[in-house]
């Protein structure tokens, strides 16, 4: 499907388009004392206007199910290369067709078969075929395992297993008339706040009304006190209630809670109580609960009977529009329709009011002011003429433009002269329009039409001969448009013929039927060299009886003089990046002329953060030296350590600025009381994911019309405060109202999952996901579906099988869900645990403050990694060796010096007790006997098993190196170990040779200006890949004849001919196969038969006792794997089976009250196993190659041979 783009821009009407995006090119890091954000041909100087209206255009192709969109030929070369560039960092093929003036631009969105994938060639070992070879005549592939790996071909709803642990769900209570409040000392504080005086309004507007939306602002006091008033009326009117509260962070649903419980004068756990992931303080008399988006949408997967209690239900920050809440709306919106007891309230401080009264019916609206001190607002263009900034390259902008300018002049007073000749002669011969034929008016129409629609040049030629030759007047008008020549030329940049038409007299002020001049329409179409010329051709006295809105497209309002300003600015820098320059200098305007007031500056990342503060506290001399003590910076990121957030808080003493360099983390979930001075850069760090390449994209983009508002609100907290925007108000005015809801940005695998449990069983998913307010695009839904099926979380009609029912029951994503019952399987589940749950949560290692610790911190990692060539052994390390450090009392500083966020660390403690919670909860663990703790950890000291299960979950998130043009723009990221092969080897097919496999899996890949970056990466084997990857249920097509047999009439080739027919070829998947003799290929087939239906048997049954086939496989995939990782050359890591060993309770009862801060809080409804406390135990199996099942002595057996020779 193809689509044609129409710049269209009109500054006077703000962007109502319902998505956002924008630019996303990656930052590069800039040289510390440029001047400049970049240098050379990568910086593109276009106009504001233009920038604004093909970034439009890109958002609207982006998040639409158009395959292919097209920009027209008007576009100067200089534009269509910000269109290739921004193509380039989307992930588009973008090309440009035709010549000179018709030249135009195509982007195409990619499909697979633009990188169609050889079949790769293996070869195995002779062990390898031993041990297979061994394992296949004790146990020949059986007809039944070759049907359990066969697709079904029947539409059939699996039974779900019982669910078993409740963990993640709120409870089931009891609706209870509320108990009086207890008088509190913040009682006078509540009074004051603004929601106060609305607290009849709002409770009568909620018992009238089945949905409500609140848009109260910042400081109106809706969060804490709209529970409050519905408790407190049911409390006077001996009414029963219960009412869930949702939050979009775990933080702000534990403060609230905290707050709200205080104000009432009790604790939390009584009337108020909070339940998040791994922690809940509820009671059976907690009456209003405040919990994450995901909680509730747990509880709802097990059926709408769970609210039937339920009497009020509010999600608040609603604005924030993550994937969660609005997944969750979508089920609540079925939920009021069968159960009518239910409200439904909605709150934020920016709603977007209109989507979601449409969404959910004509519902009423409360406004509620906020508390705050006036904001004065300055934008690029104040700033700039208020500070007088300017730069090298604005002065040599200005001047070769008077150059260029005075040329033109001289160009036009030539027209001037020859056109008052000219002009004589057409009067002569003119004829009125009315008095011409038919014949002639159809072939001026035509011509006309022909040059403004279809931009054809050579109609020119016909139109000056009809003009010259039959005397039409140069000033025809269109029959029904009323378009001249002039005009048509004019809009579509044809100044050879626009220069030659005005020489013949055509009038520049004539009108057509819309009232638009020629001007007009070349200032709509953005032809900024014929808007010059047509500006130079207009007489000295007819210049001010031009209406001056018609000059100045910007902006009514903006002067000439902040249009010269803001013209030159975007000719000299490119705004895809953040000018630190003007930062530092509006910054020091700032701390000459006002001697108190923080400064709150609002930065898209960490690169920009440590860049500007190296500025003030080294590079700039108006800061450092003696004035550095005038200054305290502090730095704010979700990724750093958390002791500057606790400084910044807190108030400087007298005489010292405090400025604090954040990102979008302070505009709601930090609030800094004393920030007098906003600089808001208009940026922020935003991720997206392209569902057509399965790649994610960390974009730098421009941020929200709500956004811009409440980074202004952070300055009038405690007195009038300023806020400097470093956009432009016609920036400002094209802006999105809110950000683009994550639901269209997002990986949707999970709520596709999570859509089989809450949707009725015969609706599609693709179906009940378009409910949703903004509902992602089909193609995006259709993939994740596929993506569901690639891993047999699906069957091929959608229903979900056996695993996907167990992937929906584990609280991490699809793949590591995957991943993790894999390890069950192959006996490896603590290491799969720990990288599993850090993936599901977060990195560990912290990014430092300081440029020049950023070497240190890489070593740490670097260290933790053991030579093994992953990324992922680094993260098992660091947890082991956390845990280690908190068993002997220092954890802390352990984290310090390695580079470590002790809450991450904490975190992924409690979500490792949580998975293995939920895994004997649903079987696949068990107390005691086969499946106990210590069987499935047999395995766990064999880094091949351990990359095995990594395969299984990571597919299909994995390169192959065989092929040079894959690692032609392919980066690894800074912090992977296995950067440093690429800094070592500039020659990629070198850097290729010096790894010792051609296959690598990674956690995440994400493009940017030109390459393509992955990070947490884990080099494995081929063999590791034909096993593990892939769907387990394959057609029995998958094992077959290479497809192309090259014929050869020359005899001497007979040798290699006959290699050619001994050939087979394993299709993994359609994008995945492998090449070898036909004899390899047949026994890899049947071991990876083997594995997959003991896979698929485990799963259906994990209680089932272990068969001596069972055992015999797994051991078998022991020997060839470990073979394998020999004969590459890889390393085998010991210690790496280090499992916590649980303590008496009462031992860890009384740790937990010694050190409550080192230790996390655990649910108070969890079970024993989640409050155990841990110390280390390292579990030794046998050496690697002859680790040995307690239950098989037939292993002796098996593999006599092998095991004397490596005993």
């Amino acid at each position: 499907m193809k689509q044609t783009v129409y710049l269209n821009f009109q500054p006077s009407e703000p962007c109502s388009s319902p998505v956002g995006g924008g630019n996303a090119n990656k930052l590069k890091r800039r040289r510390r004392h440029k001047n400049t954000g970049l240098n050379g041909s990568d910086e593109i100087h276009i106009d504001e206007e233009v920038k604004i209206a093909v970034t439009l255009a890109f958002e609207r192709f982006q998040y639409s199910d158009q395959k292919e969109t097209e920009f027209p030929s008007s576009l100067t070369s200089t534009e269509r290369a910000f269109i290739h560039r921004m193509a380039q960092s989307l992930g588009y093929i973008s090309k440009s067709k035709g010549k000179g003036p018709n030249r135009f631009v195509t982007i195409r969105k990619k499909n697979e078969t633009d990188n169609p994938q050889p079949t790769i060639p293996m070869t195995l070992s002779q062990n390898t075929f031993y041990f297979i070879r061994s394992l296949l005549q004790r146990f020949p592939v059986s007809k039944k395992e070759r049907i359990d790996i066969q697709p079904n071909e029947k539409s059939g709803i699996s039974v779900p297993a019982e669910p078993g642990d409740s963990s993640g769900r709120l409870n089931n209570g009891i609706p209870m008339v509320p108990r009086r409040r207890s008088p509190s000392e913040l009682d006078s504080f509540r009074c004051s706040l603004p929601v106060h005086e609305h607290q009849e309004e709002i409770i009568q507007i909620i018992k009238k009304n089945r949905v409500v939306l609140v848009l109260g602002e910042t400081g109106s006091g809706k969060t804490t006190q709209i529970p409050q008033f519905l408790l407190d009326d049911c409390s006077k009117k001996g009414e029963s209630c219960r009412i869930f509260c949702t939050q979009p962070r775990r933080l702000a649903a534990i403060a609230v809670a905290d707050r709200v419980a205080a104000e009432r004068g009790e604790g939390v756990g009584q009337t108020v109580g909070y339940h998040i992931r791994l922690e809940s303080r509820v009671s059976p008399k907690t009456l209003l609960t405040f919990c994450t988006s995901g909680v509730l949408l747990r509880t709802l997967m097990t059926g709408d009977a769970s609210l039937t209690t339920v009497t009020h239900v509010i999600v608040d920050e609603v604005h924030e529009r993550d994937g969660l809440t609005d997944f969750l709306l979508t089920k609540m919106r079925d939920v009021l329709q069968k159960i009518p007891t239910i409200k439904l309230i909605l709150s934020s401080a920016a709603l977007d009011i209109d989507l979601f009264r449409q969404y959910f019916g004509s519902c009423p609206v409360i406004h509620l002011k906020g508390r705050h001190f006036e904001v004065k607002e300055f934008f690029l263009e104040d700033i700039l003429r208020l500070t007088g900034f300017t730069r090298k390259d604005m002065r040599k902008y200005k001047e070769e433009t008077e150059k260029s300018m005075t040329a033109r002049l001289f160009i036009c007073q030539q027209i001037v002269l020859s056109r008052q000749v000219m002009l004589y002669i057409v009067l002569q011969n003119e004829k009125d329009t009315e008095q011409m034929e038919p014949w002639l008016r159809r072939e001026m129409d035509s011509c006309i039409s022909s040059i403004f629609l279809n931009e054809d040049q050579d109609s020119f030629i016909q139109l000056f001969n009809l003009i010259l030759s039959e005397s039409v007047n140069v000033d025809y008008m269109h029959s029904e448009t009323g378009t001249t020549p002039l005009m048509a030329a004019a809009g579509r940049g044809f100044i050879t013929q626009l220069e030659q038409l005005l020489s013949l007299g055509a009038d520049i002020n004539i009108k057509a039927s819309n009232g638009w001049t020629a001007l007009d329409f070349a200032e709509h179409f953005q032809q900024t060299d014929t808007v010059d010329l047509l500006k130079s051709s207009i007489p000295l006295g007819e210049v001010s009886n031009l209406n001056e809105s018609a000059l100045v497209q910007c902006d009514p309002e903006m002067s000439l003089e902040d249009q010269e300003l803001l013209r030159l600015y975007h000719h000299s820098f490119d705004d895809q990046w953040v000018d630190l320059e003007l930062i530092m200098n509006l910054l020091h305007n700032i701390c000459s002329n006002t001697s108190d007031g923080a400064i709150l500056i609002f930065l898209p990342g960490y690169d920009e953060i440590v860049e500007l503060r190296d500025r003030i506290l080294h590079d700039d001399k108006r800061f450092s030296g003696v004035l550095f003590l005038r200054y305290h910076v502090f730095t704010l990121h979700s990724d750093m350590q958390t002791q500057d957030q606790k400084k910044a808080l807190k108030t400087s003493p007298p005489g010292v600025r405090k400025i604090i360099l954040s990102t979008n983390i302070a505009e709601t979930s930090i609030t800094i009381n004393d920030v007098v001075f906003v600089i808001d850069s208009g940026k922020v760090k935003e991720k997206s994911f392209d569902t057509l390449s399965n790649v994610s994209m960390l974009k730098t983009v421009w941020i929200s019309k709500a956004s811009a508002l409440q980074r202004k609100g952070r300055a009038g907290r405690c007195r009038p405060g300023v806020c400097f925007h470093l956009f432009s108000r016609l920036r400002f005015n094209n802006m999105l109202e809110f950000q683009v809801p994550q639901l269209l940005r997002m990986p949707l695998q999970e709520l596709c999952l999570q859509t089989k449990l809450l949707a009725p069983s015969s609706c599609p998913v693709a179906e009940f996901l378009a409910k949703a307010p903004q509902p992602p695009p089909t193609h995006a839904v259709r993939n994740a579906v596929q993506m569901l099926k690639k891993i047999d979380a699906m069957n091929q009609f959608e229903d979900l099988t056996d695993l996907g029912y167990h992937l929906a029951d584990l609280p991490v994503e699809p793949n590591l869900g995957k991943m993790v019952l894999c390890a069950v399987v192959l006996k490896c589940l603590d290491p799969i645990l720990t990288i599993a749950c850090t993936l599901a949560y977060r990195d560990p290692f912290i990014l430092p403050t300081q440029s020049s610790q950023k070497r240190a911190a890489l070593s740490c990692r670097k260290r933790f990694t053991s030579n093994t060539f992953s990324d992922h052994m680094a993260l098992l390390r660091a947890f082991q060796a956390w845990q280690k450090a908190r068993s002997e009392g220092w954890e802390r500083a352990f984290c310090e010096k390695n580079f470590l966020s002790q809450a991450t660390m904490d975190m992924i403690l409690g979500m490792r007790t949580q998975l293995l919670g939920q895994l004997r909860a649903i079987g696949f663990v068990r107390a005691r006997g086969g499946c106990d703790i210590r069987d499935v950890n047999l395995n766990s000291e064999n880094w091949a098993m351990v990359k095995a299960a990594l395969v299984a979950g990571m597919y299909p998130n994995m390169v192959n190196f065989n092929k040079e043009s894959s690692l032609k723009k392919l980066h690894f990221h800074p912090t992977s170990v296995l950067s440093q092969f690429q800094f070592k080897e500039k020659n990629q097919t070198r850097m290729a040779q010096a790894l010792p496999t051609d296959w690598m899996i990674y956690d995440e890949m994400s493009r940017g200006h030109r390459m393509v970056t992955v990070r947490c990466c884990t080099l494995v084997t081929s063999i590791t890949v034909a096993i593990f990857g892939g769907c387990a249920r394959l057609h029995s097509s998958a094992l077959h004849e290479p497809a192309i047999q090259k014929t050869n009439e020359n005899p001497l080739d007979d040798i290699s001919d006959s290699e050619t027919e001994d050939l087979s070829e394993i299709r993994i998947d359609d994008w995945l196969g492998f090449e070898m003799d036909r004899e390899a290929a047949g026994l890899l087939s049947e071991l990876r038969q083997k594995w997959q239906s003991l896979f698929i048997k485990r799963i259906r049954c994990p209680s089932k006792p272990w068969s001596q086939q069972d055992e015999a496989v797994i051991q078998t995939l022991v020997s060839v794997l470990g073979a394998e990782e020999q004969a590459a050359g890889l390393q085998q890591p010991t210690g790496i089976g280090q499992r916590p060993r649980p303590m008496p309770l009462e031992e860890g009862t009384r740790t937990s009250v010694k050190n409550p801060k080192n230790t996390p809080r655990l649910p108070t409804t969890s079970t024993t196993n989640e409050r155990l406390e841990y110390k280390f135990e390292t579990f030794h199996p046998p050496q690697f190659y002859t680790q040995l099942s307690r239950c098989c002595l037939f292993t002796f057996l098996l593999l006599p041979s092998l095991f004397f020779q490596h005993a």
